[in-house]
């Protein structure tokens, strides 16, 4: 269960990544950023769902997770660093058993 989390925060995450853009929205990229260190373990958690969405819209999760990377501060990168932000990535990245390659 989350705690209270602005309503402009996931906005911003929403805008970011919604599926329907054709491309990276920026402005909300950075807005997303900006507010990271107000409480980055919960930008974490709303990272982590974006990533396990569909195709594109985790693709745009990703970017908005480089921009983090490279912009925000060490409370962030603590997060990021957890075992358990790690593993969901690697759930991600992990072929699903019983899916043939290439179907």
């Amino acid at each position: 269960c989350l705690p209270f989390i602005s309503p402009q925060f996931l906005s911003f995450l929403y805008k970011a990544t919604h599926p329907t853009n054709r491309q990276e929205d920026w402005e909300y990229i950075i807005r997303f950023c900006d507010q990271i260190n107000k409480d980055p373990q919960i930008a974490v958690r709303l990272l982590v769902h974006k990533i396990h969405s569909q195709e594109w819209e985790a693709l745009q999760a990703l970017t908005v997770l480089e921009v983090c990377m490279k912009n925000c501060g060490r409370r962030f990168h603590n997060e990021i660093a957890r075992y358990s932000f790690l593993n969901e990535l690697i759930k991600v990245v992990s072929p699903k058993v019983g899916v043939l390659p290439g179907r």
